[in-house]
């Protein structure tokens, strides 16, 4: 389920600069005590000032003011894996209305990178994909901040974890326009066309990650298991073994040897083998390997 909107766009939507918050009213404390009239009122008397930054302020309010008091309804959203996602939603005036002025905010201040970030927020609560990737090549267009990928990469691992594959591709097509020799970018492409089972792609895709960050454990792991799964053992052997040596972390280690443990028992068939690496990664009872061992022994 998502979390509560308002939370995560006041945090999203901060000042422009930090003097901002010294002259001008605490509008996100009057948002987050429900006294959404008074904010609305202190925030509109702002949207025709001289001063630009009360202007982008003014607006920024009055996004986050829209959903103060608005009714939140379940809903139910179908995913690309077959299942379904829970959450909260809004009506559509509302989506709306905050999205007038989150625009309009980034009309007066184009590099102000919360505005953006808050915008593609409320796009992908609404389940607006098509216009959140739209949104998003705006971004990538008018924001010149440090970062490249970085500030826009989150959303397309939010909607890949809400198994909504096909949102999270078409933004990830956007950020290779832009960044082409990113690899995270170019990583999560492969990942994404993996679950989508375009092996060819993924696999593509991985190894050009791969190329540009040789020592990513992620993608040496993911296309492992790719070529796993398309039966090019030899490859996968070989990645396995380069993805094992990348990860730092012992416990995430242990636990990946003993995946290896099982391509080896079950896909190269040297039980010899997946016994020693499953004695020293797995659990005993996951040791099924050294029962074979045994019992060949026997015969």
């Amino acid at each position: 389920m998502h979390k509560p909107l308002l939370v995560c766009l006041m945090a999203i939507v901060s000042a422009i600069a930090s003097g901002a918050q010294e002259k001008l009213p605490n509008w996100q404390a009057l948002v987050k005590a429900g006294k959404c009239k008074q904010a609305r009122t202190v925030c509109g008397s702002w949207i025709n000032a001289h001063d630009i930054t009360r202007q982008v302020e003014s607006h920024k309010c009055l996004a986050n003011a829209a959903f103060c008091g608005a009714q939140e309804f379940v809903t139910l959203e179908r995913n690309d894996a077959g299942g379904g996602l829970m959450f909260g939603g809004y009506a559509r005036e509302v989506i709306d209305e905050a999205l007038v002025h989150l625009n309009a905010a980034l009309k007066l201040a184009p590099q102000d990178l919360s505005i953006h970030q808050g915008r593609l927020h409320v796009l992908e609560i609404s389940s607006r994909y098509s216009e959140m990737t739209s949104a998003l090549d705006e971004s990538c267009k008018i924001y010149n901040g440090p970062g490249g990928a970085d500030p826009w990469i989150v959303y397309t691992s939010e909607l890949f974890e809400d198994k909504h594959y096909q949102a999270s591709l078409a933004l990830l097509e956007v950020l290779e326009k832009y960044y082409p020799n990113n690899h995270e970018v170019l990583g999560n492409l492969g990942a994404v066309h993996a679950v989508l089972k375009n092996d060819d792609k993924a696999i593509q895709y991985l190894r050009k990650a791969l190329e540009l960050a040789p020592n990513d454990f992620v993608d040496a792991w993911n296309l492992a298991r790719l070529y796993d799964y398309t039966e090019k053992l030899e490859l996968a052997d070989q990645w396995y073994r380069k993805a094992l040596s990348l990860e730092p972390d012992p416990d995430k280690k242990r636990e990946q040897s003993c995946a290896y443990a099982g391509f080896v028992e079950k896909k190269l068939k040297d039980s010899a083998c997946a016994c020693e690496l499953q004695k020293a990664s797995c659990p005993v009872e996951e040791q099924t390997s050294c029962s074979a061992s045994r019992e060949g022994r026997n015969d």
